[in-house]
């Protein structure tokens, strides 16, 4: 116990005893717990709305208006059989022209002329599982074109390409600016360790000569380190709580849209990520400084 107490005794010491570099390093800490945090909100949104967009993601075969019923309904469970494909309907030439007429019903700018037949074709409208998939699908399909089926695919390969690049963008920017942030936090926490672990390496050299393992000298700056995480987790958490408000407030339409549920299990879940990303950045910090330190 008197261990312990020595351990928890010097880490709160060794925090204070530079103060200047100690709230430097929290403050950057936090900075870069806070853009963590935002990264998770932010992807958690973003995953919903690209979930919402691949939904909308589909592709149409307008069919010959003389093929057979048994060939429309083979071609569709072949199509079903592709694990890219979440569900495939079915679109007669009637079903397709009172589409038709319910959209005109609401829109001026359409007109339906009175005709004896009904011009519409038939069609398989597939709905995708993940956007990703679409040129592939869409490349297989046309090679039913012209065999007696399928008169033409219809597809959006733009809409669908600046999604994935949306996606990816924002995902790999937000990895790299992270990174360079932790790379930061880092660099600070070694630095004031660093300082601490100076200013006090007599007494680290009579812990020595009497004795002392490496790990009894290494804790007291490791807590230390990770003192300096928790403190800067606890002022990022504080100001996504204050901010979590107005922010939602002021997002309102778009939460609307997209299907973002902010839970109390998700809360928790970035609550505990960032005092576990918060942990390790102190504690690896702190490590690698004493280290180089005991390695002289």
């Amino acid at each position: 116990m008197t261990r312990l107490n020595y351990v928890l005794l010097a880490a709160w010491q060794g925090f204070w005893r530079n103060p200047v570099m100690s709230l430097a390093s929290t403050f950057t800490v936090g900075l870069m717990l806070l853009l963590f945090a935002f990264m998770l909100a932010t992807d958690r949104g973003l995953q919903a709305a690209v979930g919402v967009l691949e939904s909308k993601v589909e592709l149409a075969l307008f069919l010959e208006d003389d093929a057979r019923v048994s060939d429309i309904l083979a071609l569709k469970a072949r199509i079903e059989t592709d694990p890219a494909v979440s569900r495939v309907d079915f679109v007669t030439k009637e079903q397709a022209m009172q589409r038709l007429t319910d959209i005109a019903a609401t829109r001026k700018d359409i007109q339906i002329v009175d005709i004896s037949s009904n011009p519409l074709p038939a069609s398989l409208e597939i709905k995708l599982a993940h956007a990703q998939d679409a040129a592939r699908v869409s490349a297989n399909l046309r090679a039913e074109v012209g065999g007696g089926v399928v008169h033409e695919v219809v597809d959006n390969p733009s809409v669908v390409d600046k999604l994935l690049t949306v996606t990816r963008v924002l995902s790999f920017g937000g990895v790299a600016v992270l990174s360079m942030m932790l790379i930061v936090a880092l660099f600070v926490i070694v630095n004031t360790i660093r300082i601490a672990v100076h200013a006090r390496r007599d007494e680290i050299e009579i812990m020595k000569l009497v004795g002392a393992t490496d790990w009894f000298v290494r804790w007291p700056f490791v807590l230390e380190g990770m003192l300096v995480g928790t403190l800067g987790a606890v002022a990022a958490l504080t100001v996504v709580v204050i901010a979590a408000g107005p922010v939602t407030s002021s997002l309102v339409a778009f939460l609307e849209i997209v299907p973002l549920s902010l839970e109390s299990a998700f809360l928790w879940q970035l609550a505990a990520s960032v005092f576990g990303l918060a942990l390790l950045v102190g504690g690896a910090g702190a490590m690698l400084s004493v280290r180089a330190h005991l390695a002289k």
